[in-house]
């Protein structure tokens, strides 16, 4: 019940934002995999690599990313914090840091 909530809140946002976001994962992981898993994650339906992964360590590997979001909490402070933790909890991901947010102004998708 909780999921068809989401999906309910989900579909009567209005706003696409989007965020500049670094990375730390697993390099034992495909980062395909990671990023395919975090569109499940907190209203993400975009997940584009801006750049190749660079090694931090042997097993771990910094990447520059571009999400784009729908809003899903009160506020989107509240929403980049919990996008955060949720991120974290996907399997190879060790850190998930929003740097930048903006709304998203496009031609194809237009507000109301």
């Amino acid at each position: 019940m909780d999921s068809l909530k989401n999906i309910i809140k989900e579909y009567f946002r209005d706003t696409l934002y989007e965020a500049d976001v670094v990375m730390r994962s697993s390099r034992e992981k495909k980062l395909t995999i990671v990023t395919d898993n975090l569109r499940g994650v907190c209203g993400i339906t975009v997940v584009t690599v801006t750049g190749p992964a660079k090694p931090v360590s042997a097993d771990v590997e910094k990447t520059y990313l571009k999400v784009k979001f729908f809003q899903m909490e009160p506020t989107l402070e509240l929403h980049l914090q919990r996008m955060a933790v949720d991120a974290r909890k996907i399997d190879g991901v060790f850190s998930f840091i929003p740097i930048t947010s903006k709304k998203v102004v496009s031609r194809i998708y237009r507000s109301k």
